[in-house]
């Protein structure tokens, strides 16, 4: 359709609306096409479904129905050809608004985009390489090896005259019942070991947290309210599913606090803005980085989850799984920033 007069508009930094006019010579083309459609969908007395004559069709249902589908094939057949003319990265897909469908006329309609404006983002390696150069060394204390001894003992405590748990003494038999350990002191070994590896992924989750927020905090662009409002939705759905593992429905959870789901979207929304950022900055960084998945990790990982989670659409899957391996390769790669 090469033949569509479009004009474009610039509503704001991150929305655009193209005015489009196809001429009442092209559109009627779509005529026939709309009233097979139409016949295939509905049926009337004495004709099967898909076997009802165009006469009987436009007598039942007038011009009205017909144009609109007329309409609807013109724009899906106009979409891409916008899209490209316009060179529009689309975010989502847009607002549509009719702005004349008559018969015998030009079809004209708006079509209100959602576009990713342009992100200039800070300088990512200074800003890494400052967080990364703080040296943290993870160390365990000896007071947390105790009580990291004291709770395991209790897994095998027993009850005393009074009911009280009295936790067993901690010696070689017991460490070797925590695992292959020839006495105590190696299982303290592997006690320290387990606290410095847990501190060293808190101090490396803290450091990559850091290095994200500078990251955002330096992003001024105003991003368009549909990347904002699905972080919010996400964060909802994160909310309710930690208060039912609670034991509570939303709703009583709600009730008690005397919140609403607004108020929260409200408290929430400078974290959902800054949750947007973010992951903008994850993506551009990725490409102006050239960093990629390779397909037999991403293959692999979209296998494990799909036998873990039968029900999960394996397409859904295999876009979240991308976007988090993606992910966890950018901050390797900001990590090294030193």
């Amino acid at each position: 359709m090469t033949n569509i007069k479009t004009t474009q508009k610039e509503l704001s930094e991150s929305s655009v609306e193209i005015t489009c006019e196809i001429s009442a010579e092209v559109f009627e083309k779509e005529r026939p096409i709309a009233l097979k459609k139409i016949g295939e969908e509905v049926s009337l007395p004495g004709f099967r479904k898909g076997h009802v004559p165009e006469s009987m069709i436009v007598q039942k249902f007038g011009d009205a129905l017909l144009l609109e589908e007329m309409a609807n094939l013109a724009m899906d057949r106009a979409y891409s050809e916008i899209l490209n003319r316009h060179k529009i990265h689309a975010i989502a897909m847009p607002e549509v608004q009719v702005k004349k469908l008559a018969k015998g006329n030009p079809f004209e309609f708006t079509l209100t985009f959602q576009v990713m404006p342009e992100i200039k983002l800070p300088d990512y390696k200074a800003i890494a390489k400052e967080v990364m150069s703080v040296d943290e060394k993870a160390e365990a204390t000896d007071e947390e090896v105790t009580q990291a001894e004291k709770e395991l003992s209790k897994q095998f405590a027993t009850k005393n005259d009074a009911g009280e748990e009295v936790p067993p003494e901690i010696n070689d038999e017991l460490a070797q019942k925590f695992g292959p350990f020839a006495n105590v002191a190696e299982f303290r070994t592997k006690i320290r070991e387990s606290i410095v590896h847990e501190k060293t992924t808190r101090s490396r989750e803290k450091k990559r947290m850091q290095i994200m927020e500078k990251i955002a905090d330096g992003i001024s662009t105003k991003l368009p309210q549909i990347l904002i409002d699905g972080e919010l939705e996400r964060m909802v759905g994160q909310f309710r599913h930690d208060v039912e593992q609670m034991g509570m429905k939303l709703e009583d959870y709600l009730a008690t606090t005397k919140k609403t789901i607004e108020e929260l979207r409200k408290e929430w929304l400078p974290d959902a803005d800054k949750r947007a950022k973010v992951q903008i900055a994850l993506n551009d960084i990725a490409t102006a980085e050239k960093i990629e998945v390779l397909q037999e990790d991403l293959d692999r990982e979209v296998k494990f989850f799909t036998e873990k989670y039968h029900d999960a659409e394996p397409g859904r899957v295999r876009l979240h799984l991308e976007m988090m391996l993606t992910n966890e390769k950018v901050f390797q790669f900001l990590e090294v920033q030193k």
